[in-house]
C-alpha cells in the first residue's frame, strides 16, 4: 500500500499540475497544447481520488484527494463545455440531397493500403479529404473508386469528388512557411454550388522562428493563414474538413469555433489513436458545416491500417 500512495501521489501531483498550467492555453499557444490530453488528467484525478478514499488521513489520504481534486475539477473546467453542447436536431435518414464525406488521415504504409482502399470503396462517399498519404495510395484510390482529384501544393492534402470541381485553390506555406496544407474545391449551382476546404495542421506546441527577432506557434500561424482563405468563401453552404491535430477543449479550436462562423459537426468524436491498446481518447479530426447543412449522421469508421479513424458525416443540403 506505501508503493500504490507514492505512485498515486506522483499521478495526482502531475495531472493537478499540467491540468492548472493548461488553463493558461488562453494566453500562450505553448501551454495550449496541455489542453489536447485533459480526458487523461481527468482519469488521473478520479482514479487518485479513488485511492484516497481507502487511504487514512494519517498516511496522506487529504494529500491524495486535494491533488485528484484539483485535477478532476481542472480538466472538466477544460471538457464540460464540449460535452454539454447544445446538438441541433438532425435531418432524417431519407432527407433529400445528401452528400456523404469522408475525412481520413492515412498512414504512409504500403502493406495497409488494400484495406484502406476497400472500405472506401466499400463506402462510396461523394467527397473524401484524404491527408497524410502516399502516391501510390492516390493511384490506388482513383483506379478503384473514379473521382475528380485536387491536391494541396505537395498533395499532403488530397480531395476527391465526385462532382468535376468549378473552382480549385491549393495553398501552403503562409507568410512564414508556417501555413497549413490546403485544399479547396467549389462547385457549380448545377453541382451544388459548395464549396469544400480540406487542410491539415501541424501538432500542437511547435514553435517556430519567423523572423530574427520573434517565434510564432505553428498551429496558431495555420489557424491564421485558414481563416485568411476561408474568409472570403460563402458561408451557408461552405464545408471545412481534415485534420486538425486540435482537441475541442483546446483553447485554439475555441477560438477559430467562433471565428469560422460555421457549426463543427464533430462533437467529441474521438479518433486518434487507432492503433495499439489505449482507446481513442483525442477528437482532433473535424468536419465543419455552414447553415444551408444539416447533419444526418456523424461518425467514427473502423480502423483501416492508420493512427486515425476515419470521420464519415452524411450531410443534407436544406432546400
Amino acid at each position: 500500500m506505501g508503493f500504490l500512495r507514492i505512485v498515486a501521489t506522483g499521478l495526482g501531483a502531475l495531472c493537478a499540475l499540467a491540468a492548472v498550467l493548461a488553463q493558461g492555453g488562453r494566453w500562450s499557444g505553448v501551454l495550449d497544447a496541455l489542453t489536447h490530453l485533459a480526458p487523461l488528467y481527468l482519469a488521473g484525478g478520479v482514479l487518485v481520488l479513488g485511492v484516497a478514499l481507502f487511504t487514512p488521513q494519517r498516511l496522506g489520504g487529504t494529500r491524495l484527494a486535494v491533488l485528484g481534486g484539483i485535477a478532476a475539477i481542472a480538466s472538466l473546467v477544460l471538457v464540460v463545455p464540449e460535452l454539454a453542447a447544445a446538438v441541433p436536431a438532425r435531418a432524417p435518414s431519407d432527407a433529400p440531397r445528401q452528400l456523404k464525406l469522408i475525412q481520413f488521415n492515412a498512414e504512409r504504409d504500403p502493406a495497409r493500403y488494400a484495406s484502406q482502399v476497400r472500405w472506401l470503396v466499400e463506402q462510396d462517399p461523394d467527397v473524401l479529404v484524404l491527408e497524410g498519404s502516399g502516391p501510390q495510395l492516390r493511384a490506388a484510390i482513383l483506379r478503384r473508386m473514379p473521382r475528380h482529384l485536387t491536391c494541396s501544393p505537395t498533395c499532403d492534402v488530397a480531395i476527391y469528388s465526385r462532382a468535376r470541381p468549378a473552382s480549385v485553390g491549393r495553398f501552403g506555406g503562409g507568410s512564414y512557411g508556417l501555413g497549413p496544407e490546403m485544399a479547396v474545391v467549389g462547385f457549380s449551382p448545377g453541382d451544388g454550388g459548395h464549396a469544400i476546404v480540406g487542410l491539415h495542421y501541424a501538432r500542437p506546441g511547435g514553435v517556430a522562428k519567423k523572423s530574427k527577432t520573434a517565434k510564432a506557434v505553428v498551429q496558431s500561424e495555420n489557424s491564421r493563414r485558414m481563416l485568411k482563405v476561408v474568409a472570403p468563401l460563402a458561408k451557408p453552404r461552405l464545408i471545412v474538413a481534415g485534420d486538425f491535430n486540435s482537441a475541442p477543449w483546446s483553447f485554439v479550436r475555441r477560438r477559430e469555433d467562433a471565428a469560422l462562423g460555421i457549426e463543427r459537426r464533430t462533437r467529441a468524436l474521438f479518433s486518434w489513436p487507432a492503433q495499439g491498446p489505449t482507446p481513442p481518447f483525442l477528437p482532433i479530426d473535424h468536419v465543419y458545416a455552414g447553415p444551408d447543412w444539416r447533419t444526418v449522421s456523424v461518425q467514427r469508421g473502423p480502423r483501416i491500417g492508420s493512427d486515425h479513424y476515419p470521420v464519415v458525416a452524411v450531410l443534407a443540403r436544406v432546400p
